[in-house]
């Protein structure tokens, strides 16, 4: 559950304008106050949680949905009740990325519904990992790194643990497949001594960490190895206490080191040669309280808003104090925040990646226009003159006996003219005469025919170049959400400048609601649901039913699958509550006008769905059977829940 509470900023900024692109992603990322990097006190709190919810889970299957980003299928030993009836309560998906400017580690119970790719390093992970079982999960020497060590399925013979290493190091992040001697198996980027000389991160070569850079572990610091830092960087005097704190480190970013200084109750521009001995002294207060409370596992996950747009500014997992102006909007769970954390900012990358691509579309369609509708004024122009190029011919043809092949112009008065002016008719000295008459009617009659289909261009291009600047006016007013940026998407569709987008609209509350089965209570007070159409079918048994519930169907023949809810270990399933159960799978069904229906009824987890079935098909096994002759009172004495 999210607790969320909010503190009024005391002067707000200007709402975020959307005029532009530009505009827009100089609010968005030219801003210093963002954090979203992982640093090593976010990776020590998820570690706990990861270990304490997946310890002996098991690894159903592995998925790549970028080229960075590796998601983790897993079903836990423990059972985790969730609140949502939508969410599997039994498999939740590790994610874990290592994309340079937004990295990621978080589990969720919504399964995964991006894109999926393969490639080499997914493979081996598949063949390896599937089927095995975390045994634990380590943050050596407090760096940025973690170890998941794995006991693979045994297939057959002895089975050597494999660790699953993960190095949120920026743009050098990488993830490996060891050995239990630590030997690497294969990994995400291939590193070789071109590239690091450090060490190589190829296939068959020991697994070597990334180089310490001479900083201390945070959790092992006495007060005499503190008081020695500021010693030793005596020549550094014009340092700032926090990049002192931050140089000195393992895994504590640029936030965290602030944080340390402002609890103090110091200023972040105090340096080391204006630092008293009593400032220094409450440096390590605040340094040693912040460090008790990672090793207690005593978090406090944070995210902070930007009180108008209500934008995620940054994060923090410990108590942090230098954020006064924003909205908070604190967690329970460090992954809870996490998980808001990273949907939401892959929300904004989403639109901020769709802003890209429709206001492109627009601007390079508007020039491409533009550019034609010109072409079309000109050639209109010249199509105006399409008179003077037949009076041209007519009066060269007056003056034939005057004008010598040769000649380039010819100068005469200009007959159809009320003002009787002379005029300057340009010749080409290698035609004769006659030819040259010939070549200005020719001109005429071809430009005559062409003003009208010129005149429809224009008209044309013209009602484009309008609709395209309605789009940029609807873009510039309502760029600010997926679904509008949808919309501007569809109109450039239709309008033939955009092609067919593959992503779909996001489902309406409406069409969700289309999937949710009926709920009935049983007399007893048990809960059932029937699925209404095959999509209901396999949402209720494939994504809300948990393993220990009942699954009910006619057998043989078609009709809904009904699930009883289970109500825990210590409750076994009434046998009238079955029988209502019965009666509803053999109502709805294709059999409901016959005498007697064969019911079939097991556990949720031994129902299963084949690869590439048609919707609403599985397979069963375990089952037991039971004869029913429908009963409409027993229907009827059953409350029925709407779902609206």
């Amino acid at each position: 559950m999210v607790l969320e509470t909010i503190n009024m900023v005391s002067s707000p900024c200007h709402p975020l304008d959307y005029t532009s692109i530009i505009d827009y992603i100089k609010v968005k990322y030219i801003n210093k106050e963002i954090n979203m990097s992982l640093d090593s006190i976010t990776l020590e709190a998820m570690r706990k949680e990861l270990l304490d919810k997946f310890k002996e889970g098991k690894i159903i299957s592995l998925i790549q949905t970028k080229k960075y980003k590796i998601i983790i299928e897993i079903k836990p030993v423990k059972f985790f009740a969730s609140n949502n009836i939508n969410k599997k309560s039994e498999t939740f998906y590790i994610h874990i990325s290592l994309d340079p400017s937004l990295p990621e580690i978080y589990f969720t119970e919504l399964e995964n519904r991006q894109k999926t790719i393969s490639s080499p390093f997914l493979t081996l992970l598949q063949n390896q990992l599937r089927g095995g079982r975390i045994l634990d999960i380590r943050h050596p020497d407090f760096d940025r790194i973690l170890h998941f060590t794995i006991r693979p399925y045994q297939k057959f013979g002895k089975v050597q643990n494999k660790i699953l290493v993960i190095e949120f190091m920026g743009k050098h992040g990488n993830m490996m497949l060891l050995k239990e001697s630590k030997i690497i198996e294969s990994c995400m980027k291939l590193v070789n001594s071109n590239i690091n000389r450090y060490r190589e991160i190829i296939p068959g070569k020991l697994y070597i960490p990334p180089p310490s850079q001479n900083k201390l572990n945070p959790l092992n610091i006495s007060l005499e190895d503190f008081l020695n830092i500021f010693s030793v960087s005596v020549e550094n005097k014009d340092l700032n206490l926090w990049k002192l704190v931050q140089n000195n480190f393992i895994g504590i970013s640029p936030q965290s080191a602030k944080e340390v200084v402002l609890q103090a109750n110091l200023s972040l521009e105090k340096n080391i040669s204006n630092a008293s001995k009593e400032d220094i002294g409450m440096l390590w207060t605040s340094f040693d309280r912040i460090v008790k409370n990672i090793e207690n596992h005593n978090f406090q996950p944070t995210i902070f808003l930007d009180p108008l747009s209500k934008k995620i500014k940054t994060y923090s997992i410990i108590d942090s104090v230098q954020f006064p102006k924003y909205c908070k909007r604190t967690f329970n769970e460090v992954n809870s925040c996490l998980e808001y954390l990273f949907t939401e900012l892959e929300k904004e990358r989403e639109i901020l990646s769709m802003q890209k691509k429709v206001i492109r579309i627009i601007n390079k369609n508007i020039v491409k226009i533009n550019n034609k509708v010109n072409d079309f004024q000109k050639k209109l122009e010249e199509v105006k003159n399409c008179e003077k190029y037949k009076i041209n011919g007519e009066l060269i043809k007056l003056n034939l006996s005057n004008i010598k092949r040769g000649d380039t112009e010819i100068t005469t008065i200009n007959y159809y003219s009320t003002l009787q002016e002379n005029i300057t008719i340009p010749l080409n000295n290698k035609l004769t005469p006659l030819e040259n008459a010939r070549l200005y009617f020719k001109k005429y009659r071809k430009t005559k025919n062409s003003f009208q289909i010129i005149f429809e261009q224009l008209k044309n291009n013209q009602l484009k170049l309008v609709q395209l600047s309605e789009n940029q006016k609807l873009y510039r007013r309502d760029s600010n959400s997926f679904s509008n940026l949808h919309k501007i998407y569809n109109n450039l569709t239709k309008l033939g400048w955009a092609k067919k987008t593959a992503t779909p609209p996001k489902k309406s509350q409406r069409e969700k609601n289309r999937l949710l089965p009926a709920k009935y209570i049983s007399k007893e007070g048990w809960e059932i649901y029937v699925g209404k159409n095959n999509q209901q079918n396999d949402f209720l048994t494939l994504r809300m039913a948990s393993g220990n519930d009942t699954w009910l169907h006619t057998k043989n023949i078609q009709g809904s699958h009904i699930i009883i809810k289970n109500k825990g270990s210590k409750q076994s399933l009434p046998l009238g509550t079955l029988i209502q159960a019965a009666n509803l799978a053999a109502h709805f069904s294709k059999a409901k006008k016959e005498n007697k229906v064969l019911v079939d009824y097991t556990l949720k987890k031994y129902v299963k769905k084949p690869k590439n079935a048609k919707l609403g098909m599985v397979i069963y096994s375990h089952e037991k059977s039971l004869w029913i002759k429908i009963d409409p009172e027993e229907i009827g004495s059953m409350r029925k829940i709407s779902r609206k």
